[in-house]
């Protein structure tokens, strides 16, 4: 290389790492998080497991709880991360899917012959319950879901 000839880009998109799984917040959410290693074995251990758990494991890096170089941070990430959904609305479902409720109050309305257009969810309130029981964070137009 001679003065002339600019340095190879050196962006996120171009590190070993990052091979297509990642868009450019995940890519920055593991720069950064990198950037505050000191030990290389921490960096290291942070890079496989970017690797191996891909855009969630990124998603993590960004709560604010999170010790990158704590020993058990592939246990901690494991145990915490639930999923990722495109569309919050369908995270919601499946919330209300797993506490039984949609099939409760389908039955109610079934039995009581309310139809269909009569009774709505209180979306507002039901997102507040969510963010009290989960920690959510938006990376590159997905929501990736942890338990608190």
């Amino acid at each position: 290389m001679n003065p002339e000839t600019p340095p190879p880009n050196q962006g996120p998109e171009n590190r070993s790492w990052n091979d297509d799984r990642f868009g450019p917040e995940a890519a920055a959410a593991v720069d950064a998080t990198l950037a505050t290693l000191e030990n290389p074995n921490h960096a290291l251990r942070l890079l496989t497991l970017a690797e191996e758990a891909g855009a969630g494991f990124a998603a993590y890096l960004l709560l604010s709880d999170t010790d990158a170089a704590a020993d058990d941070l592939d246990e901690k990430f494991s145990t915490a991360y639930l999923d990722a959904w495109e569309q919050f609305s369908q995270f919601r479902r499946d919330v209300l899917e797993w506490l039984g409720w949609l099939d409760a109050v389908k039955n109610v309305m079934t039995t009581q012959g309310i139809p269909e257009d009569h009774l709505t969810w209180n979306t507002a309130a039901i997102d507040i319950q969510i963010f009290d029981t989960y920690d959510l964070v938006r990376l590159d137009g997905w929501w990736h879901v942890f338990y608190k």
